[in-house]
């Protein structure tokens, strides 16, 4: 992947960035406990609609923003979001079926998927430095997730097979990104969220049941979901795009690096236990993870207005 150059930020710019960008990781890292609990009692699909309408009401002063959008630009949102609610859906289901812990850390992977993706779809050389990452993160997989074959977690394997289409999603917002308008394309990524997300509760849940205990739902659970869908969507999109316009995507990737330590903090707190298996596969993923960003070069022609986002989570 061709290397980062550092943005011609203020240093005060950098450091407000810095701080919200690890905001973002905070809040990233809040997700996956509150995920895996809430999809025990809310079918996966329809709590991932309620997440995101609830995060798309919040955007909708933000809808004069697509007066201006041109039929290139909606076709843009509309991929970006396919992409991204195929991986934000796999991933909700795998977390219901493995814990909060594991599936942060396997999720970290989709930072080094993009390096070798973007190699191979532009026959660029991927270096000695990301196939190592590469293995010392697989080797972590298989000691937080694989005692034997036949051991191998269902949830763990659609995390990771949502790693594969965020990649692509971050890959594709990369090539595309410096042409819209930020705010306005979460506004349609969100929409498409919320929609797709409703369209599979529809036809895979049994929604007469969940509907009949919607006043249970937000009774017990409705400040969270306002949290999820207003503070861990749309407030971590806002903080992220502030940050990642300030910051070589160098810096943003080790902040994100930090999100699987974040999403354990919480999970313990969240009464998830730690075995020793999973500490040590969750620091050789680390590890691999900071190891494939590539040192950015010296060069300081960056022009913060055009930064892509190569690193996207949420």
């Amino acid at each position: 992947m061709n290397q980062q150059t550092e943005p011609r930020s203020s240093a005060k710019e950098q450091s407000i960035a810095m701080i919200f960008l690890l905001i973002t990781t905070v809040l990233w890292g809040s997700t996956f406990i509150i995920t895996n609990k809430l999809t025990q009692i809310i079918p996966p699909m329809f709590y991932m609609f309620l997440r995101y309408i609830i995060g798309f009401i919040a955007f909708l002063p933000f809808m004069g923003r697509l007066r201006n959008f041109t039929k290139k630009q909606f076709k843009i949102g509309f991929i970006a979001g396919t992409l991204v609610w195929a991986s934000f859906s796999i991933q909700t289901i795998g977390i219901q079926l493995t814990t909060a812990t594991k599936s942060a850390f396997i999720t970290g992977l989709s930072v080094i998927m993009v390096p070798i993706f973007y190699a191979l779809f532009f026959k660029d050389k991927i270096s000695a430095r990301i196939w190592i990452s590469t293995l010392l993160a697989l080797i972590g997989v298989s000691v937080m997730s694989i005692i034997g074959f036949e051991n191998v977690s269902i949830g763990d394997l659609l995390v990771l097979i949502s790693d594969v289409f965020y990649a692509l999603y971050i890959i594709y917002l990369s090539l595309n990104l410096k042409s819209v308008d930020i705010v306005g394309i979460t506004v349609i990524i969100v929409f498409l969220l919320s929609f797709y997300s409703l369209i599979a509760s529809l036809i895979f849940e049994d929604i007469n049941l969940t509907f009949k205990n919607m006043n249970s739902i937000f009774e017990n659970f409705g400040l969270i979901l306002l949290y999820m869908g207003v503070c861990a969507t749309n407030i971590a999109t806002l903080t992220q795009n502030y940050g990642q316009r300030h910051l070589s995507s160098t810096k943003a990737a080790i902040i994100f690096a930090t999100e699987p330590l974040f999403a354990t903090f919480f999970a313990v707190l969240g009464g998830e236990s730690l075995t020793p298996k999973i500490v040590i596969g969750g620091i050789l993923i680390l590890v691999g993870v900071l190891l494939s960003i590539e040192k950015p070069e010296l060069d300081r022609s960056f022009n913060p207005e055009i930064e892509v986002k190569e690193l996207n989570k949420g």
